[in-house]
């Protein structure tokens, strides 16, 4: 329980706080204007002040850790069980926090908080196991958590209050399950296994889209398709590692292979010189068959015939002439025959080079059949660095898909056999969340004479929460369902816990019909009060249904602490701090 609230600067308006109902009501002065407001006097600052004691986060820049309170220090005076103790937490050095024990009805060796300072973290493992229960060597990483725990009786801020179950901004959903089901009494691990399975899902979805990005690069889908293709992939691996196995290296390959193509064109042009030459040879052969003496003429005959008598000169002269005409035909026979002689020759001196040349290539080809160069080599060990890598990427898409297949059919037996244990749990604690939605129950039935519903189902997807009032909708009622779930929780805390307090901002009492705030505020007194627990809220003045309190009911007597907006130091630092 919540005593006192002090700080170390005169300004500080402290305040005390008993059981039952407390508030802090924010008054408007006589003499503030118009433009004045009930905001920035330190409502919300005060609950602030409360949180920063119990460990909250002091980040640079926000909340209080800021230069304005620079040298500030914060004392809540606050009993945990049988133990009063103050714990100081400063501005400057929020990491730890010192506390002075102030009395214990324990014994030495089982009090909790003694003298001394606390670190941040050894802070929450004590108020956790005292206020909640939850012992230091539960280090489980989905379990409840002191802070997280606490949230939902000291809530901050507007995200706080959007809906029962949310505590926080940003708050994951297992969070809400497991902080919830703890609270309640009900089997909390089987929210924190959901998540583990969830965690899992999420990898697994992780290892699908490896898997889809594998068939997008074209390769197979299925896991018969794709071990078609290791098949393949394995035999030419095969074929081209025995390639390299008897791969022979010469030195001096791509100067063998430069010479073998220099024979080679060396061959074709005597080839084609041969070639010229047969053809010469075969013209000169015709022409020496065609070249025959010419049959003799008798011309002197013809003439005398003709009766007309030659002189012995002009018989002279065509004896010559004859004998001229079988010289010139001689002499080309002989010319023909020489050039004939002389073709057959060079043909023949060609044919021997050819068949030297060819010897010569042969003897380099079989150099090139039987040996490779090194750059053939390397392109052959880059085809096979290929297959491997194609091979392998087929093999690691093959065993992604079978375990992410086994995967999925493995989660989905866990999710299946952990529903029917939880529902099994769940049947067994009926009592425990029975008594739960009973209390809620009769809480929305106080505010609106129609009693609402806590929902808490358990299925595949884990435990679900939602809560019914009638003439939900408006942001009242909706506000409303938070307020008495709250209160349900702080009836829910087991005795020998040490949380019994809760505190709300104004901001639950936002669109709240002035009827409902009425029956609100006696309600928390009562279910409080007879707890021997406190409740404790902020209020504007305006807002005080003042028309709509029981005749018993005294208001009045359960405001702790009157800030004002006339002056300064009426606010509760004592200067002007916006909230």
């Amino acid at each position: 329980m919540i005593h006192r609230v002090a700080a170390n600067r005169s300004s500080f308006r402290t305040v005390e706080f008993g059981d039952g109902l407390n508030v802090v009501l924010a008054d408007r002065d006589e003499e503030s204007t118009d433009k004045d407001t009930c905001n920035g006097l330190g409502k919300s600052t005060l609950i602030d002040v409360i949180d920063f004691c119990l460990g909250a986060r002091a980040k640079a820049g926000e909340g209080l850790a800021i230069d304005d309170l620079a040298g500030w220090e914060f004392t809540l005076e606050f009993s945990v069980g049988a133990e009063r103790m103050e714990a100081t937490r400063s501005v400057d050095a929020p990491r730890t926090v010192v506390v002075n024990r102030l009395e214990s009805t324990e014994t030495v060796s089982g009090t909790l908080f003694g003298d001394r300072t606390y670190k941040q973290k050894e802070w929450h493992a004590l108020l956790g196991r005292r206020m909640f229960g939850i012992e230091a060597d539960d280090t489980s990483k989905h379990g409840p958590s002191y802070r997280s725990l606490l949230s939902y009786f000291v809530r901050r801020g507007g995200p706080a209050y959007l809906e029962p179950f949310q505590s926080h901004r940003n708050q994951q959903l297992w969070n809400r399950q497991v902080n919830v089901a703890y609270m309640l009494g009900m089997n909390w691990e089987h929210a924190s296994q959901w998540q583990a399975l969830k965690d899992q899902e999420k990898d697994i979805g992780a290892l699908q889209r490896a898997v889809q990005a594998h068939q997008t690069q074209g390769h197979a889908t299925s896991v018969g398709a794709m071990e078609a293709e290791r098949v393949r992939l394995e035999l030419q691996l095969e074929a081209e590692s025995k390639a390299m196995a008897d791969f022979k290296v010469h030195p001096q390959y791509t100067s063998i292979q430069e010479e073998a193509d220099r024979l080679t064109r060396d061959i074709h042009a005597l080839a084609e010189a041969n070639v010229l030459d047969r053809r010469r040879l075969r013209r000169y052969r015709e022409s020496v068959d065609k070249e025959e003496r010419p049959p003799p003429v008798p011309v002197a005959r013809t003439y005398e015939e003709a009766g007309v008598v030659f002189s012995d000169r002009v018989r002279r002269t065509l004896a010559e002439t004859k004998q001229f005409r079988a010289r010139i035909i001689e002499n080309r026979r002989q010319f023909l025959a020489t050039e004939i002689a002389r073709i057959e020759r060079r043909i023949e001196g060609r044919d021997g080079k050819i068949e030297t040349l060819t010897e010569e290539r042969a003897k380099h080809l079989a150099v090139l059949e039987t040996h490779g160069a090194l750059q053939e080599l390397t392109r052959l060990q880059e085809r096979i660095a290929g297959l491997k890598a194609n091979l392998d990427s087929v093999v690691a898409s093959i065993d992604d898909r079978k375990r992410l297949e086994s995967s999925k059919r493995s989660i989905d037996a866990k999710k299946h056999d952990l529903t029917q244990v939880a529902q099994r749990a769940h049947e067994e604690r009926r009592a425990l969340w029975s008594r739960a939605i009973g209390r809620f129950n009769e809480h929305s039935e106080a505010l609106y004479e129609t009693p609402g519903q806590l929902i808490i189902d358990v299925d595949e997807k884990g435990f679900s929460y939602d809560v019914e009032i009638d003439k939900s909708g408006s942001d009242g009622v909706d506000k409303m369902k938070i307020f008495c779930f709250d209160l349900m929780l702080l009836q829910s805390v087991p005795d020998d816990a040490g949380m019994d307090f809760l505190i709300h901002d104004s901001i639950i009492f936002d669109g709240v019909d002035s009827r409902q705030r009425a029956r609100a505020l006696e309600r928390a007194h009562a279910v409080a009060g007879a707890l021997g627990k406190q409740y404790i809220c902020t209020f504007n003045s305006d807002m005080v249904p003042r028309g709509d309190f029981s005749r018993e009911f005294d208001f009045d007597h359960r405001v702790k602490l009157h800030l004002t907006d006339g002056d300064p130091s009426g606010s509760l630092l004592g200067f002007s701090f916006n909230r």
